[in-house]
C-alpha cells in the first residue's frame, strides 16, 4: 500500500446512523481531507503537489496561462452546480480565467455550463459517452458534434483573450471559421489523408462577448477552451448517465490522452459512480471489473502528467424498497475506488466518510442538502460539497 498524506483529518463522530452533526446550510463543512499518495519511494513527491504549485504561480503571479481543473463527472456535476461553485471560490481568489472548455454541444441535453450561454443553430449531429457513440469512438473529451452551421458561445464574463478549439481532422473534412463578435480570427481546413485529432488557437479582443464557430460542410468538433491570460478555470466535463465503463470503453485510450494531453490541466478530478451503484452489489464479479476499469482510466489521465484527484461517491439510500436501506454497493465503491486512486498516483477525498457514512444521505434529505432520490445534491448540498473541496485544495 503507498504511503499517503493526510491533508485536513476530519473527524466524524456518532453521525454515521443518524445523520445528524455538521450537515447543515447553517454550518460551514469541514475541509475536504485528501489521501495523498507518494509517487516515488523517497516520499519527495505526492500527487497532488503540481497542482499546488500551480497554485503557488498563479498566487506569486508568475503563472502563464490559467489555474487548470479539468473535471470528469456524472449527473452529480453535469448540471454544473458543484463545478460553477468550486469555479467560483476559486475566481475570487485569482480571478476570473474564463468558462475554460466547453463542449461544442452538449453531449447529454441536461449538460450544463454556467460560465456562458451556449446557442447551437440547425445542422448538428450530437454524440457523447453516454448517449449515441460514433463507430470511430473518438468523442474528443467526453462528447463531440457533427455537421455544419453555427455554434455560438456568449461567456458571462468579459475576460477571454484566447480560443483553442479541438476539432477532427479527417478525410472529405469541411471547414470552418472562428469569429469574435463577428470578425473572423481563424480559418480552419479540416480536410486531411487519416482521422486525427487537432486543434487551433487563436487570440481574441480584449472585451469579446460572443465568439462564434461557423462551419460549412462536414465538420466534427469536440469542444473548445474560452480562457483570459491568469485567474482560474474549471472545465465541466460531467455527463449524465455516464459511467467509469463507459469513459474507458467508448472513448480510444490514445485520443483521450491526446485530448487530455493538449488540454494541458493542472488538475483532473474524477467523480464517477453515482450510476454504477445503483446496479453493482459488493464484493462480485462487476465490482471488480468497475475497480479494474476505473483504475485504467486514471492511469490514461496519469499519462498527461497532471494532478489527479478522485472524488469518491455519495452515499445512497435505496428509495426503491420499502424499508427505505443505505446501498452497501458505495462502501464497498468506495474501497474499489480508493485502491484504484492511490495505486495510480491519485489523490482521494473520500467523501463517503466526509458526510456521515452508512445512511447519511438520510440526514441530508432531512436538511434539504439531497434531493428525493437520495444521490443527487441539492443546490446548497453542491455549495456545501464544493467548499470543502475548494478548501482541501486551496488551505
Amino acid at each position: 500500500m503507498p504511503r499517503v498524506r493526510l491533508g485536513w483529518i476530519v473527524l466524524i463522530a456518532s453521525v454515521v446512523a443518524s445523520g445528524s452533526g455538521w450537515a447543515s446550510p447553517k454550518k460551514q463543512p469541514p475541509a475536504a481531507a485528501f489521501e495523498d499518495p507518494c509517487l516515488d519511494d523517497a516520499c519527495t513527491n505526492h500527487a497532488l503537489d503540481g497542482f499546488r504549485a500551480a497554485l503557488a504561480a498563479q498566487r506569486s503571479h508568475t503563472a502563464k496561462h490559467p489555474l487548470r481543473i479539468s473535471y470528469f463527472g456524472d449527473s452529480l456535476t453535469a448540471d454544473d452546480e458543484i463545478t460553477h461553485e468550486l469555479r467560483r471560490e476559486l475566481q475570487a481568489e485569482l480571478g476570473d480565467g474564463g468558462p475554460g472548455f466547453v463542449f461544442a454541444v452538449a453531449p447529454h441535453r441536461l449538460c450544463q455550463h454556467r460560465a456562458l450561454a451556449r446557442i447551437v443553430g440547425e445542422g448538428w449531429t450530437s454524440y457523447g459517452v453516454s448517449t449515441i457513440v460514433p463507430p470511430d469512438h473518438l468523442l474528443g473529451l467526453g462528447g463531440t458534434a457533427e455537421g455544419d452551421g453555427v455554434i455560438r458561445f456568449v461567456p458571462t464574463a468579459k475576460t477571454v483573450r484566447s480560443v483553442d478549439v479541438h476539432y477532427l481532422a479527417q478525410p472529405h473534412g469541411g471547414s470552418f471559421d472562428v469569429t469574435a463578435d463577428g470578425s473572423v480570427v481563424a480559418h480552419v481546413a479540416t480536410a486531411a489523408d487519416h482521422k486525427e485529432a487537432a486543434f487551433i488557437a487563436a487570440e481574441v479582443p480584449e472585451g469579446t462577448k460572443r465568439i462564434e464557430l461557423r462551419a460549412s460542410g462536414r465538420v466534427r468538433l469536440f469542444g473548445v477552451a474560452l480562457e483570459g491570460p491568469t485567474g482560474a478555470v474549471v472545465d465541466n466535463l460531467g455527463i449524465v448517465n455516464a459511467t467509469a465503463k463507459q469513459m474507458r470503453n467508448n472513448i480510444l485510450d490514445d485520443h483521450l490522452h491526446n485530448e487530455l494531453d493538449h488540454r494541458a490541466s493542472d488538475l483532473v478530478v474524477v467523480m464517477l459512480g453515482t450510476n454504477e451503484a445503483e446496479w453493482l452489489q459488493a464484493k462480485t464479479a462487476g465490482m471488480t471489473e468497475h475497480e479494474k476499469l476505473f483504475g485504467e482510466l486514471l492511469a490514461t489521465i496519469r499519462r498527461t502528467h497532471a494532478s489527479c484527484l478522485v472524488v469518491s461517491p455519495l452515499d445512497q439510500i435505496d428509495w426503491r424498497d420499502d424499508k427505505m436501506p443505505p446501498r452497501t454497493s458505495v462502501p464497498a465503491m468506495v474501497e474499489a475506488q480508493r485502491r484504484a486512486a492511490l495505486a495510480n498516483g491519485c489523490a482521494f477525498w473520500d467523501v463517503y466518510t466526509w458526510m456521515g457514512g452508512k445512511g447519511s444521505s438520510m440526514g441530508w434529505y432531512n436538511r434539504g442538502l439531497v434531493a428525493k432520490d437520495f444521490q443527487h445534491p441539492t443546490s446548497q448540498g453542491a455549495e456545501m460539497l464544493a467548499a470543502a473541496l475548494h478548501a482541501g485544495l486551496t488551505n
